[in-house]
């Protein structure tokens, strides 16, 4: 049975991405249709639009008679993306409170996720463990739009990106989400949206290293 080219499209849309996130594909890689055709074993169609999907995301760019490339984020791009995602995160620590005040076992289990990555040096490990915290709040929002709209924002490659450039302290970093898991402890859901944007304003203040 052929899979549907959206299915094929998807499929190599996410492969591509992970190995952007891994770094299997650095910032200045090519990617070549013809190629990564033969390499998943689909016609070039699939590929064609995985990557036009992709260079709306801006993680990937097109430039004409060269080709398309794996982006650096700029300062520029990530300061939008956090901009962005105070915003929602900010929403949704008001709405996620009655879920998270319940049971806040999701927020302790990615700061200790964040806290061995701190003591191992592991930034990649670190980023994931940071985007499953964010992530649970917004999934405790109950709102699939929401959740739909941050997924977007590809988070975990321009955490690692933020982490990196910024030289964050991967300690003091995780320990920074100490306060919003408190405060979802003690249901104050003023609090935590006040908590979850200043998490998120640091960083748009913070110094960037261009690569």
């Amino acid at each position: 049975m052929t899979m549907p080219h959206e299915t094929l499209c998807e499929k190599v849309k996410q492969a591509v991405l992970e190995r952007v996130i891994n770094g299997t594909y650095p910032p200045g890689t090519r990617l070549v249709e013809l190629q990564l055709a033969r390499e998943f074993g689909v016609s070039q169609g699939p590929v064609r639009e995985a990557l036009r999907e992709l260079v709306a995301t801006r993680l990937v760019e097109n430039s004409p008679r060269r080709g398309t490339f794996v982006r650096a984020a700029s300062q520029e791009d990530l300061a939008e993306v956090y901009l962005v995602r105070m915003a929602l995160e900010e929403t949704a620590g008001r709405y996620a409170m009655e879920t998270l005040h319940a049971d806040p076992s999701p927020l302790r289990q990615a700061l200790e996720r964040m806290r061995t990555a701190a003591d191992a040096g592991d930034v990649r490990e670190f980023a994931r463990g940071s985007v499953a915290f964010h992530r649970a709040v917004i999934v405790a929002t109950g709102n699939r739009l929401l959740l739909e709209i941050w997924d977007s924002l590809l988070l975990e490659v321009r955490t690692i990106a933020t982490v990196v450039r910024g030289h964050v302290d991967l300690h003091a970093a995780a320990e920074s989400h100490v306060p919003i898991v408190e405060a979802f402890g003690r249901g104050d859901s003023e609090e935590c949206a006040r908590l979850l944007g200043d998490h998120q304003q640091q960083y748009l203040k913070l110094p960037q290293e261009e690569p």
